[in-house]
């Protein structure tokens, strides 16, 4: 399972969870707090304080100060139904 690490005022974030919402995929979220050299977790998790960030099994997308590409590039690349009409 998927988890995201975001936070809910983050404008990069909300992209990310409209993404997981849109291509139905059950994800836990972890909410981090806003100072960065507090993310604990989400820096043992990924190596970076920066959000939004992944984890999915094995593979980790780590956060990007002020970018949300990478993590929605994956998203839509392993997750995207492919041969549809939209």
């Amino acid at each position: 399972m998927i988890t995201l690490f975001q936070r809910e005022g983050c404008p990069y974030c909300q992209p990310v969870r409209l993404l997981l919402t849109e291509l139905n995929i059950t994800y836990i979220n972890a909410n981090v707090t806003k100072p960065r050299n507090e993310r604990t977790e989400l820096i043992a998790a990924t190596g970076s304080k920066f959000i939004p960030a992944i984890v999915d099994g094995d593979v980790v997308i780590p956060g990007v100060l002020e970018d949300n590409t990478a993590v929605l590039a994956y998203l839509r690349e392993k997750y995207a139904v492919t041969g549809s009409a939209t």
